[in-house]
Parts: structure tokens; sequence; C-alpha cells
């Protein structure tokens, strides 16, 4: 049986990680997945390419040999995917844009209205992930730009901030310590738990960092999919949550209750990033400028 791109990425993955539960987590894939993926290419070359020493996979020689070769085919696929993703944007009046889902959800809306305004017979395709998968759209050429507050850090990549943005803290309106608070210190969260979205979602990151750097661990026993979500469960009083202020200003405020941290710095940038090396269309290159100015508020309009 031939081999796919698909093995030789989560392969790719796994040599860098080497750790079959974030390879997993990364691919959106179960671990057993990742081990049948890796069983796979072994079966195919008739050679051992990893080693479990501890639970953790040590590449063989075959193996280091097989994850740099992957790496520069990997590399080739996508700028021929790049290439012709340029190549058709150039046909056609369209701009592909990716976007995290905070962005997505509370920001983007009110800018793409400013822009076709603009740009009336431009055709926009959105497509919204978490940050580890916009960067392999970026790579791929799938968008030429994405809106987000942090990507996996790279060379590769190029950003530039276009809106300010902070965290707030939300717990249910009444039958909460906090219910009546408007400011709290962070280690007035000790014994909270707390509502969130998945490990690697950029207001997670941010929050836990912070608490971190004050010696906190935040306790996430519910993890929800959506903000909808988050904030529909902080109003069944099943936690607390940090929140973009933008999640805050959409939802029904007799519900939940705002709470800002007097000593922790929730303050960050939405960003516009592109690919270094990529040639934009000219159709992208355009929204990348849109963006870039005049400044927009931290409510996505301009300011």
């Amino acid at each position: 049986m031939a081999i796919s791109l698909t093995q030789l990425q989560t392969f790719v993955r796994l040599s860098t990680l080497a750790n079959f539960s974030r390879t997993a987590e990364e691919l959106g894939v179960t671990p057993p997945a990742v081990t049948m993926q890796v069983r796979a290419l072994s079966e195919h070359f008739g050679v051992s390419l990893i080693e479990v020493v501890k639970r953790r996979p040590v590449l063989t020689e075959a193996g280091r040999f097989l994850a740099q070769r992957s790496q520069a085919v990997l590399d080739d696929v996508a700028a021929l995917e790049r290439e012709m993703a340029q190549f058709t944007s150039a046909l056609a009046d369209h701009l592909a844009v990716g976007a995290t889902l905070t962005i997505g959800d509370y920001v983007l809306a009110p800018l793409l209205a400013a822009f076709t305004a603009q740009h009336p017979n431009v055709s926009i395709d959105v497509k919204m992930a978490n940050p580890t998968r916009l960067a392999q759209y970026l790579r791929s050429g799938r968008v030429m730009a994405a809106l987000a507050a942090e990507l996996p850090e790279s060379a590769e990549f190029t950003s530039q901030p276009f809106a300010q943005d902070h965290l707030v803290l939300i717990v249910p309106a009444s039958g909460h310590r906090f219910s009546h608070r408007r400011t709290v210190r962070a280690s007035d969260l000790v014994g909270e738990t707390f509502v969130g979205r998945e490990t690697g979602a950029p207001t997670r990151t941010l929050a836990e960092r912070e608490l971190a750097a004050h010696g906190l661990h935040v306790n996430t026993q519910l993890v929800v999919p959506s903000w909808e979500g988050v904030t529909r469960a902080v109003e069944a009083g099943l936690g607390v949550a940090f929140v973009s202020s933008l999640v805050v200003e959409r939802v029904a405020a007799q519900r939940l209750h705002v709470v800002e941290l007097r000593d922790l710095d929730l303050r960050r940038q939405f960003k516009v990033v592109t690919l270094r090396d990529a040639n934009p269309s000219p159709r992208a290159r355009e929204f990348i400028d849109f963006l870039r100015t005049p400044k927009l508020n931290s409510t996505g309009t301009r300011a």
C-alpha cells in the first residue's frame, strides 16, 4: 500500500514533539491513530522507525533519515499548494482568510463588511480554526492571511497588530462569591473551578500563563468547544471563566457578572499573520493593508 502525506506529516510531528498524546492532540486524532500510521510506515519500508523508551518515542537511525526526507517532501507539497492557491486567486476576485474562533465570531464580520464596501465584487472564503491549524493553512496556501492573537512561533511567519483586546473573568450574576465584586486579585482565585476552551486555545493559554507567573494553577474541570457553551456553563454555575471582553459584549449582561483582575496583565493584540516568503494575491494584499490602517478598537470597529 502506498504511503500517504498524512502518514508523513504525522511522523514528522511525532519526531519533533516526541510525544504520542501531544502529536495526536495537535493533529486532531487519537494516540492509537498516530501509532497505527507510524506502524504502517514501518511496515511499508520494512524497517523499525522508532523505539519506545519509557513511553516516549525515540527515532532509530532509519527514523531520523525518514523524518528529514519527509519534511523536505512536505515543504515541497506546501509550496505547490501555495503556488496553486496564488494562481487560482489571481484568476478570480477571491480572498481566503483564516481566523481563530474568538476573532471569527466577534471581530471578523464588521471588518469584512467594511472591506467589501470598498471591494463589492470580492468573494471571501473564511476558515476558522485553532492556531496550529491556521499555521498549517498558511503554509499550504489555503489562506493568504490569518487573524489570531498568536500562532506557533516560527521564523516563516510575519505578523502585525491590528486591534487590541483584553481578558476578563466572568462569574454567575448571582450566587457566587464574586457576583458583587468589580475587581479581584489573582490570589482570590485559589479554589475556583474553571470552564474553558481546549488546551492551546489562545485565551486559555494567556490566562494560564499569567496565573502561573503568580504561582497559581488553573483547575479547568469543564472544557467546552465554543464561547457560547462557555458562557452558558458559567451562567449555570458550573464554574468561572476567562473570556475576551468581546465575548461579554455579545451576551446578556443580566446573566453574567464581569470581574477585572487587578494584578494580572491580560491585555493582548490581535494580529494579521502571513507567510514571510509568500506572494499574496492582489486582493489578499489589499485586505492586509486594510487591516493595518487605520487601527481598530477592542470591539472590532474602526476607531
